[in-house]
């Protein structure tokens, strides 16, 4: 029987309410089970179980689908579902982390991310400048940066000129924002001239396409020529920072499908910022509980329609006198732009005649009010919402009109009313003609100033005879407007350059954002947008987008079906790949070249859809499931002509699966009828032999093992059942759920002990089946959301995959099934996933699902062994033929690079239970040095394949191994102890190693005293980085005496002190060295380059550019030209250092999700692999151009023109390949 269902109080709150009465319409529905509510709603029983337990609001669309099952008013249950989503979301409005359309303020600053490292430049400016110009689009953030970057870190006073006819009388920094406003306001002359005459520190903030208007005032062009701060678009890492701090600042969390979207919608978009914060705002009305979901932001309209929607939705709640008010409310807070966008313009309360709207438009956030003035919240309102465009479009050139009406009357009035500032001749007569068009639209200040010019107008007299100077005057007029013309030309190409690049950088920026959203769902377009994005700037961040490329397994989108894909299967030599599609097609593809599947032929599948399939075990037949009733055989000995051999009928309505022993004489199949039965192939007529009635509903999965003495079956009647398949006789029955949930699922693993089982509510097992007739629980795991309708194990007996309802792919490491352990998590699919499937070499997985895409996965990373805990230590053969890695797992692996993977070829036969520590690599011979707890050892890798033990090292160390490494010339071994003891070893002869000597560097309590040593390139002294908070440099060259040469202290200024003087601040991390060149990293995260030609002298050549978390390892390139480190984040960073006094960045690799513990260069220089506690072991390739031409190589197809036009609008098409 189901358990039954825990009881709600509907009194607890408006979700268990809701909950509470899905209940009671089920009680009046004749209280059915789930499991039937599935089967009329389409839902799962255990989604439709969830809906009621009261725990969270369910989605719309499970809610009318209970309510439509169970014959209830869904108009009514989705109004009150309406409801208590708004009472949700309305809870926590007053708190949100976002401001929308305002900008942030002095006192936001603890909110305002992402833009750090402009405040930082700001800042190093105003050291050496005392005006800089802040100039970027409108919406690019600039106010922001301006209040919360700069002014809560500076005592300022901030302005804007249509607030402040005179600059303020103060000594402190001073801010003008909004500083386009000048250009259309009558005081500008004296107000720039007394800008730029300040003398005191001055930051101006404009928009950029003003820029040009600054060539017209000389004194403004010298003040900021050398002194701008251009704010961009925030690249990928800042905008999702911008996005995610806020809330999570407040205990919030968004979901992953949000961020990705957001990103994707706002990466390049000019102007997007406040566009961002608006619809963020509006999603957080909307949040679920404490999360902000991806459906909350389409529900608000999403960056494109958020503003638009609110602006709208404030102005139709108007009646029609106030409509008609807001639109002349809107229209005076415009300012038409003359060769730039419209701005936005500020305005007094005064001269505004509608307050009740205003206040209106301001509860909106459309508007910003404060005592005295009011202004449009943003300018993304004038550019987002289509009606003010439409206003503004009708009404261009008369409010063209107005807005000068109403500067010359404010000029009027300031100026007490001097008749010299009338208006004459055809201002006067268009300002009458539009006053006349508009009666209403004056202010009394505007109608006032009107009618006193028409009255001076009256009374003027033409002016005296003056041509003469009037000449003089416009010869000199012309001089001066020459100069400004050439001035202003030269600021304007210069400007529309710089306005050219930054369009094409910020297409290049959002494509790589898109290819983010993509890398999953089509991972070809993905690939191609990052080659495209880097072919169109070479940014270093489209780069680093084009290196990391091949970062996660590869995925062939396999096109070929224009309906849900139900299921795929290889051939068991891998050659051939069957699909079959709700399209009733089934597909037959040539795999020869895996990463571009080639049709060979397709047959009508039959009349309904075919659910499952498989081959014999020699390829040359394929049997399939179908709905229709029948299940077909296929003769594929020629797979490019395949002809139905036979079509069997027995079972009533669906066929779910089939199985053929490795013989192919027999056919197992299950269906609908809850039964299974047994087909002989023998002879040229297949016949039903036998039929069980095996379960007392819908047989859904079914498997074979591979000793083909034993048949798995899963029922929707909640039970899995194991079958002898000699006798038909059930050998045992098993209810994970107590038959509260269907079982959609089950397979065996290769060597035929394990069974897992995939249920509808989630849930695998695996099951110990050693004896089949007494299966026991092994572990179980609760990851997926939904129904769990696929399983398959890899041949090798590595992997699970699972898959279903949740639309992942899930890779799970069986070889302990006690110890079930997350492998990877594969998305892509945005549909239900149906089956899964690997290749015979367990290096490719195929999946299919509602979404009709058929996703074939490399695995190549996932496939070969790998270390089951973290890999920290690494050394490449100087020879390239491998790498070694140790990992806390207790083993040493040997490695080789394959087609840009890493394929284990053996493990050092190390003694069991122990711990590996260190490893390292003779230069010149193949010679490894191992250790671990229970010893260390000289092997010999001549084969790398079947490492030979050459001789133990007797050390007699009392501590761990924690470093070691051979001289360059091969005949010294140093390692040293965590305690800080230094042995030195004589391996001339690898076969009896002695010892050299010893030396011992200052012990730290608590840390590791060596982290890693290096001897330099004429092996004179060995350098050792260490928890002691000193680089330690020593003279080894008589390894019987060996003496310090000097130790560099990690303070401020990395200076070198004598031993045994004051230590630095930090740990030393790590430590390179290359030929005379040494590198070296603090836990501080400052690594800086010196110069060693004389060992006891070190001196300082230059600073690695980089602020972040500690870089854990470093490692040069056998040219000695870059640099590379793996973090204590996740990342790989390489830089160039041809150069160590000006070392750059070259290179940021993203793909380990874990801490980086080791990096090294292969001989060839653009290979580089890294180990971290993620336990993967990576290849990189840092060549740009090489990761270019596998793109080309693997893609199967290219962008085309729609594509190009798509994603780089304006942009000139070019070939990538």
């Amino acid at each position: 029987m189901p358990r039954p269902e825990k009881p709600l109080d509907p009194f607890a709150g408006p979700v268990e309410q809701f909950a509470f009465d899905l209940r009671k319409l089920r009680e009046k529905a004749g209280s059915p089970g789930y499991r039937e509510l599935g089967k009329l709603s389409h839902y799962s029983a255990s989604t439709l179980a969830d809906a009621a337990r009261g725990q969270r609001l369910p989605s719309l669309a499970v809610a009318l689908a209970f309510v439509r099952a169970c014959g209830g008013d869904e108009e009514a249950w989705e109004r009150r579902w309406r409801d208590i989503g708004e009472q949700e979301a309305d809870e926590p409005a007053s708190a949100s982390p976002y401001v929308g359309l305002q900008a942030f303020t002095e006192h936001d600053a603890d909110r305002f991310f992402g833009r750090e490292r402009l405040v930082g430049k700001l800042l190093g400016k105003l050291e050496h400048q005392d005006t800089v110009l802040v100039i970027g689009a409108s919406g690019s953030g600039k106010s922001s940066l301006l209040r919360a970057g700069l002014l809560a870190r500076s005592d300022g006073e901030l302005i804007t000129p249509s607030t402040h006819t005179a600059l303020p009388r103060t000594e402190k920094l001073l801010v003008v924002d909004q500083f386009e406003e000048i250009f259309a306001l009558p005081h500008r002359d004296e107000f720039i001239a007394e800008l730029t005459r300040r003398g005191h520190q001055t930051v101006i903030g404009m928009r950029a396409d003003f820029y040009g208007h600054c060539a017209r005032y000389p004194d403004l062009v010298r003040a900021v020529e050398d002194a701008q701060v251009l704010v961009g678009p925030m690249s990928t890492d800042e905008l999702r920072k911008a996005i995610t701090q806020p809330a999570v600042e407040v205990g919030c969390a968004l979901e992953t499908g949000l961020v990705a979207r957001l990103i994707a919608d706002a990466t390049g978009e000019p102007g997007v910022l406040p566009h961002v914060s608006h619809a963020l705002l509006e999603t957080w009305h909307r949040k679920r509980g404490n999360t902000l979901t991806l459906t909350s932001y389409h529900e608000s309209g999403g960056i494109a329609r958020a503003i638009a929607n609110t602006a709208e939705h404030a102005y139709t709640s108007l009646d029609e006198r106030q409509r008609t008010q807001a639109r002349q409310v809107f229209l005076r807070l415009v300012t038409p732009g003359d060769g730039t966008e419209d701005t936005k313009r500020r305005v007094k309360r005064t001269e505004l005649a509608a307050d009740e709207v205003v206040e209106h438009l301001a509860a909106a956030r459309i508007l910003t009010v404060d005592d005295d003035s009011v202004e449009i919240s943003h300018e993304a309102v004038i550019r987002s919402w289509p009606r003010l465009k439409d206003w503004l479009a009708e009404a261009r050139d008369d409010l063209r009109v107005h807005r000068r009406l109403t500067a010359a009357a404010a000029d009027w009035e300031a100026h007490d009313r001097d008749p010299g500032s009338l208006y004459r001749g055809v201002p006067l007569t268009r300002a009458t003609d539009w006053a006349d068009r508009e009666p209403g639209a004056l202010n009394a200040e505007e109608k006032a100033f009107l009618d006193a010019s028409k009255a001076a107008a009256e009374h003027a007299v033409a002016a005296g005879k003056r041509r003469t100077t009037n000449l003089r005057r416009v010869v000199a007029l012309l001089a001066v407007l020459l100069l400004v013309a050439t001035t202003a030309t030269v600021f304007a190409v210069r400007a529309q350059r710089q306005a050219t690049e930054q369009q094409t950088s910020a297409l290049a920026q959002k494509a790589i954002a898109e290819a983010n959203v993509l890398q999953n769902q089509d991972p070809g377009l993905a690939s191609q947008l990052r080659l495209a994005a880097y072919r169109l700037t070479g940014l270093p961040a489209t780069r680093d987008a084009l290196l990391s490329t091949f970062a996660a397994p590869p995925v062939t989108l396999v096109k070929g079906h224009t309906d849900a894909t139900s299921y795929a299967a290889f051939r068991p030599d891998g050659k051939v790949m069957a699909t079959v599609g709700d399209d009733k097609a089934l597909i037959f593809w040539d795999l020869t070249d895996p990463h571009h599947p080639a049709e060979l032929s397709r047959v009508h599948a039959g009349d309904d859809a075919t659910h499952h399939m498989t081959f014999s075990a020699d390829g040359t037949l394929l049997a399939t499931a179908n709905w229709d009733g029948f299940i077909r055989l296929v003769d594929l000995r020629d797979p490019r002509h395949p002809v139905e051999k036979a079509r069997l009928s027995g079972h009533d309505g669906q066929v779910q699966a089939v199985a053929l022993t490795k013989d192919a004489r027999t056919l197992i199949s299950a269906g609908k009828d809850r039964t299974i039965r047994f087909w002989d192939l023998t002879g040229n007529h297949p016949t039903q032999v036998r039929t069980i009635q095996a379960h007392t509903d819908l047989v859904h999965g079914l498997a074979l093992n591979e000793a083909n003495t034993v048949i798995g079956t899963a029922s929707w009647d909640g039970t899995v059942k194991l079958w002898d398949l000699a006798t038909g006789t059930n050998l045992s029955t098993i209810d994970p759920s107590n038959g509260d949930f269907a079982n959609d699922s089950v397979a065996f693993s290769p060597d035929g002990t394990t069974m897992a089982t995939g249920a509808d509510n989630g849930e695998l097992r695996l099951w110990n089946i050693t004896d089949p007739r007494n299966p026991s629980v092994l572990s179980a795991n609760t990851e997926h959301v939904f129904s769990v309708h696929t399983l398959a194990f890899s041949p090798d007996g590595r992997f699970l995959a699972s898959g279903g309802g949740d639309k992942s792919t899930r890779l799970w490491d069986v070889r302990d099934p006690r110890n079930l352990r997350a492998a990877a998590a594969l998305t892509g699919h945005t549909d239900t996933l149906w089956s899964l499937a690997f290749s015979s070499d367990s290096r490719y997985l195929v999946s299919t699902s509602t979404d009709t895409a058929v996703r074939l996965i490399d695995l190549a990373d996932l496939a070969y062994p790998r270390h089951t805990w973290t890999a920290w230590e690494l050394a490449y053969d100087p020879r390239g033929r491998f790498f070694a890695t140790v990992s806390t797992d207790g083993s040493i692996k040997l490695w080789r690079p394959r087609d840009g993977h890493p394929e284990a070829i053996s493990s050092l036969p190390l003694p069991p239970g122990t711990e590996a520590t260190a490893v390292a690599l003779h230069p010149h011979r193949d010679v490894l040095f191992s250790s671990t707890l229970a010893g260390s050892t000289l092997w010999d890798t001549t084969d790398p394949a079947a490492p030979r033990r050459i001789a133990d090292v007797p050390t007699g160390a009392t501590e761990w191994i924690a470093a070691a490494r051979f001289s360059h010339d091969g005949k010294l071994l140093a390692f040293a102890e965590s305690t800080g003891v230094i042995q030195l070893w004589n391996v001339s002869d690898p076969a009896s190693p002695t010892r050299a000597g010893q030396f011992s560097v200052p012990a730290v309590a608590n840390v590791v005293t060596v982290q890693q040593m290096q001897f330099t390139e004429d092996d004179r002294a060995l350098a050792i980085a260490g928890g002691n908070r000193q680089l330690e440099l020593w003279d080894v060259r008589d390894p019987a005496q060996p003496r310090a040469f000097t130790a560099i202290a990690t303070d401020e200024d990395e200076r070198p002190i004598q031993r045994g003087g004051q230590a630095g601040r930090d740990v030393v991390m790590s430590v390179a060295v290359h030929g005379t060149v040494m590198a070296f990293a603090n836990m501080d995260s400052t690594a800086t380059l010196w110069e060693l030609a004389d060992p006891a002298k070190p001196r300082k050549l230059g600073t690695v550019p980089y602020s972040g978390p500690p870089l854990q390892r470093l490692a040069f390139s056998p040219d000695g030209k870059l640099l590379a480190a793996g973090t204590t984040d996740d990342l790989v960073r390489v830089w160039d250092v041809s150069d160590p006094a000006k070392p750059s960045e070259r290179a940021v690799l993203r793909g380990h999700t874990d801490r980086l513990w080791g990096v090294a260069f292969a001989p060839d220089g653009h290979t580089l692999v890294s180990t971290g506690t993620d336990r993967t072991v990576r290849v990189w390739d840092i060549d740009v151009e090489s990761t270019a031409a596998r793109v080309c190589a693997t893609t199967t197809a290219h962008l085309s023109t729609h594509q190009w036009e798509h994603y780089f609008p304006g942009v000139e098409p070019r070939p990538l390949c």
